[in-house]
């Protein structure tokens, strides 16, 4: 993939964590990990390994950076998916006013 596509698409991605407001309850270190994560995890031939979201990341930091972060980073897991959830809500119900056809979905609860 091109870099300029790349740097685009990494952008995007923090444009979205904006939006989401993660800012205002995440660190800016921790915010660049998530978007380092988000990129490589979205990328096509991702296999589910922390050297494939590394490489196809483009991220400048070394690989173990990310998973030191994984593993030991202090961040709120639940408020995270709590926003997730809440956005990911939103998204089904405005899909489903745009088409005005039914939507299924599986919730999982904890």
């Amino acid at each position: 993939m091109p870099l300029t596509y790349r740097v685009a698409h990494q952008q995007e991605i923090n444009n979205i964590l904006r939006t989401w407001r993660f800012p205002l309850y995440f660190s800016k270190p921790v915010m660049n990990h998530m978007a380092h994560f988000l990129d490589g995890v979205m990328t096509r031939g991702f296999s589910g390994t922390l050297t494939d979201i590394h490489r196809e990341s483009c991220h400048s930091q070394d690989r173990r950076t990310l998973s030191h972060f994984l593993t030991h980073g202090k961040w709120n897991e639940q408020h995270l998916m709590r926003i997730i959830q809440q956005q990911s809500w939103e998204s089904i119900k405005k899909e489903a006013k745009h088409t005005q056809e039914p939507i299924f979905v599986i919730f999982k609860s904890n």
